[in-house]
């Protein structure tokens, strides 16, 4: 069924290149985006399910946690938007009253939040992974109670989490002063603000976006992740006894023979004992068998 909508506009295209691209819409923006969003959610869950167990519970895995939630209301928002932007509309030859009445104030406004959640929530995992390698000590806490433990706790998980929500909120917060409803002859309609077509709005809120969710972040995540690599490295090179900048055979010849030798000493002090166990009883025995009084 081929209701093209939105193709009155389109006045650049032929009928048919109008069709085509609402077929390769329904498909790529409906069908595939729809079945991506539930598999997305599924496997989501899946690793909610598995990382609350009560083995598993660390900070590391409690964040992972959060991360997943950030996706999965990502993927319901897109299922959402998908399903009344394109699903429903070709079928049916409108969109829904619902997704305009849902866009300005959740739909458009949360996807933005959600999508910024997930990106700063990666450079807070990466955070909480070079704290752990360099300062390992800082995460334990000063009592040995548990109610202290949890507070602890509870606290590392605030501190990773809470500036995550409060900044994406802060930096999507126009998202929700670009549409609105609009009730127009009995039928709802969608709205675009005028700060929506503002020249320097947008290219403002192009450059923050592309360099607060891109540059910053992958620049962030890259770093920490060779400053983790690095201290990997040079922990291991240090307990081979191999030195990072190269040149270590000798040191790790030393190590080598530091462990090698206290090991033949202890080995040659048990033979010793062994044999002179072994020399005594024969010098017992033997005198037994000359004085079998003397006992």
């Amino acid at each position: 069924m081929n209701n093209c909508t939105n193709c009155s506009s389109c006045t650049f295209l032929t009928l048919d290149e109008q069709i085509l691209l609402y077929d390769v819409k329904y498909w790529m923006e409906g069908v595939i985006q729809l079945s991506l969003a539930v598999i997305g959610v599924t496997t989501n869950l899946v690793s909610i399910y598995v990382l609350s167990r009560k083995e598993l519970v660390n900070t590391f895995n409690q964040l992972l946690i959060a991360l997943a939630i950030f996706d999965i209301l990502y993927l319901v928002i897109a299922f959402l938007d998908s399903l009344g932007q394109v699903f429903l509309p070709f079928y049916s030859g409108h969109v829904p009253a619902w997704y305009f009445l849902l866009t300005p104030y959740l739909l458009y406004p949360c996807k933005a939040i959600s999508l910024t959640c997930s990106i700063f929530m990666m450079v807070s995992i990466g955070v909480e992974r070079y704290m752990a390698v360099y300062y390992p000590f800082s995460r334990i806490p000063l009592i040995g109670s548990g109610g202290s433990k949890n507070r602890c706790f509870n606290k590392r998980l605030f501190v990773y989490i809470f500036p995550v929500i409060f900044f994406s909120i802060i930096l999507n917060i126009f998202k929700f002063l670009e549409s609105k409803v609009k009730m127009e002859e009995g039928s709802v309609k969608l709205e675009i603000q005028e700060i929506r077509y503002d020249p320097t709005y947008l290219t403002v809120n192009i450059w923050v976006r592309f360099i607060v969710l891109g540059a910053l972040p992958v620049g962030a995540i890259i770093s920490l992740n060779c400053c983790i690599y690095w201290a990997v490295r040079r922990a291991r090179m240090e307990r081979g006894g191999e030195q990072p900048g190269g040149g270590g055979t000798g040191k790790r010849k030393e190590v080598e023979m530091k462990r090698i030798v206290p090991s033949m000493r202890k080995t040659a002090q048990l033979t010793a004992a062994y044999s002179g166990n072994r020399w005594n009883l024969r010098l017992r025995n033997k005198k037994l068998r000359e004085d079998p009084i003397d006992l």
